[in-house]
């Protein structure tokens, strides 16, 4: 009976010990302003282009293998950038992105040519990029489109 009733206050005195613990302290409050949220929700990798649009005179399978990286700062802020797939299009070394003056889907590309801005719309887990691209030629110039899905973070 001894031991049953030690059982009992052992158990009743861990309960009250584990209660009176206070962790709420512990958790870390970070307010995101919009375009902190929108680069956090955008960083990663993005590839298996579907829904493509091509300017007139386009070769169709221009842009089939294109894999975009964003990646983001410790400040959840935008960070580095990277493409692989579409060299016709971007040329990147130590790149950067940016978010427009007040745009959450308005990307400014450094280090980046010859596109130095595309639009990027969220759409779930799948983003919509588009990009002008002019180089003088006469194909190949215009508004180019394409959807890409999430393939890591």
């Amino acid at each position: 009976m001894k031991r049953l009733k030690l059982f009992f206050f052992l158990i009743t005195m861990g309960m009250l010990i584990g209660c009176d613990e206070d962790n709420s302290g512990n958790i870390l409050d970070i307010e995101l302003t919009a375009q902190q949220e929108a680069a956090v929700s955008l960083r990663g990798k993005w590839s298996s282009p579907s829904d493509i649009s091509l300017p007139f005179g386009t070769t169709p399978t221009v842009l089939n293998d294109l894999l975009v990286e964003f990646r983001i700062d410790n400040d959840y802020n935008p960070g580095t950038f990277s493409v692989e797939g579409a060299d016709y299009f971007f040329k990147t070394e130590d790149a950067f992105w940016s978010w427009e003056e007040g745009s959450s889907e308005d990307v400014v590309l450094s280090n980046v040519s010859p596109v130095t801005k595309i639009k990027v719309m969220k759409e779930g887990v799948k983003i919509r990029l588009t990009f002008n691209y002019s180089n003088g030629r006469v194909t190949g110039v215009g508004e180019y489109g394409v959807t890409l899905n999430k393939i890591s973070p």
